[in-house]
């Protein structure tokens, strides 16, 4: 009566040592596409950091109150327009699998432009125009190990050049914007990686100025497409 026993330990041994098996390559199996070790998957600290070219386009509205002879602020529409030097630096994390949750601040700067006015003529601004939005955005990884990517975001805006004009020195102001972007990464490293993005801007921006003659106000539509070269770690 000892043998049986004897093989039917035996047997439940080998079928336990065939199950354990079994479980671990079924088990490497499946988490051998979820990295366990993080390795160039989209996660953690995010920090991205992008430059390109950019058109850009201010459309303004304006009124004086007080003396006349502005020609920045005639009381007609106005625009500035033309390409400009894009930069993008953001920061932040991943609170969510795919998700990014960052602060971003976007700049556009035109390095010599003019602002044309409603009647035809043309007033060349005394400095370079600078605009930057300030605010939270996020970004979507459809696959945390893919690189297509889009997201956008909202924030702060603000405007501002020199401008020669017999009363006002300065046109622009503060105000809101939106942002919205897509773009894809390829990998260099397990953490880095070098993609493209393209992205639209649009603003509005309101501003006033003073002299010891009068006050003027404008009101500015602002918009903006780019596309960038972008460096990220994440």
């Amino acid at each position: 009566m000892a043998r049986p026993k004897r093989k039917t330990v035996a047997l439940v041994g080998r079928v336990e040592w065939t199950g354990a098996l079994v479980a671990a390559f079924t088990s490497v199996a499946v988490n051998a596409s979820a990295n366990p070790f993080g390795y160039r998957e989209h996660d953690g600290f995010y920090l991205r950091v992008s430059g390109g070219i950019a058109s850009l386009d201010i459309r303004r509205e304006t009124e004086t109150g007080g003396a006349s002879g502005s020609v920045a602020f005639a009381g007609d529409g106005s625009r500035v327009v033309g390409p400009s030097l894009f930069t993008e630096i953001s920061v932040g994390g991943t609170p969510a699998r795919h998700f990014v949750i960052a602060g971003t601040l976007l700049g556009n700067g035109l390095p010599a432009t003019e602002l044309k006015v409603a009647s035809g003529s043309r007033i060349d601004l005394g400095t370079p125009l600078v605009f930057a939005m300030l605010g939270p955005s996020v970004d979507f990884f459809p696959q945390i190990q893919g690189g297509f990517h889009a997201g956008g975001g909202i924030g702060i805006a603000t405007s501002t050049a020199g401008v020669k004009d017999p009363i006002f020195s300065t046109i622009g102001g503060l105000g809101y914007g939106g942002t919205l972007a897509l773009g894809y990464d390829f990998w260099t490293g397990d953490d880095w990686s070098v993609g493209v993005v393209a992205r639209g801007i649009v603003a509005r921006i309101e501003g006033e100025q003073t002299s010891s003659q009068s006050v003027a106000r404008e009101q500015d539509v602002v918009s903006s497409a780019s596309l960038a070269v972008s460096l990220l770690y994440h």
